[in-house]
């Protein structure tokens, strides 16, 4: 895998202190990831899942490789409280989490949700989550399906479930986590295969190109 939560949003995830949206994608990822794996555990060894005192916010993580930022960011840990060591993901960290629409969606039991046809070739089914701030969803895209340009107002956090996509950075296989925000502009295209997609939100998108004021004028409809 190429694409991963970076080691903040990892640290913030071992700690319980991510949203309950945040916790299923990220942990969907840990399953399924060894490097992610091997970073959580070397976090939850040093003492539990409740970080007491960290300064994540000071650290210059732009300016750094992944090796840099758990280095740095171990560095800076002053305090890690004892807690109990059950799993992350098991636990889920927040308890408004359903388990069971978990295990339905690592299971790929995709069909039993209920799909609402977007076009032709693009269905989403909502998830409801009492997470406010936050919207979890799956979309699901037909081979080569392409989505309208858009940007982000907000932070989009996409796993992807079943398939992949491409846009202009790269390509986005089965197991893989990536993150847009206002400054990407893209336009996601489905792999031959066709692709399954977990996404959550903290804002609308805003599509651009020349459909796009019409296409933000229908959603707010």
């Amino acid at each position: 895998m190429n694409y991963h939560p970076d080691i903040e949003l990892l640290l913030k995830y071992t700690s319980g202190k991510v949203a309950p949206a945040l916790s299923i994608i990220i942990g969907l990822h840990h399953h399924s990831c060894r490097e992610c794996q091997k970073k959580i555990s070397e976090l939850e060894s040093i003492g539990g899942n409740t970080l007491e005192s960290i300064e994540v916010e000071s650290i210059e993580v732009e300016s750094m490789g992944v090796d840099e930022q758990f280095d740095k960011l171990m560095q800076d840990i002053e305090y890690l409280s004892d807690s109990n060591e059950s799993s992350a993901f098991d636990e889920c960290a927040i308890a408004q989490i359903d388990l069971d629409i978990v295990n339905t969606i690592y299971n790929k039991q995709f069909q039993t949700f209920d799909w609402k046809r977007l076009t032709s070739k693009i269905f989403k089914a909502e998830i409801d989550l009492q997470d406010e701030g936050m919207t979890i969803e799956l979309l699901r895209f037909a081979p080569n399906a392409k989505i309208p340009k858009h940007t982000h107002q907000g932070e989009e956090f996409t796993l992807v479930l079943d398939g992949s996509f491409r846009d202009s950075m790269g390509e986005y296989r089965e197991g893989e986590f990536v993150v847009q925000d206002q400054t990407t502009e893209h336009q996601p295209i489905a792999g031959k295969d066709g692709c399954i997609c977990l996404a959550v939100t903290n804002a609308p998108l805003k599509f651009t190109g020349v459909a796009g004021p019409l296409i933000n004028w229908f959603i707010r409809q």
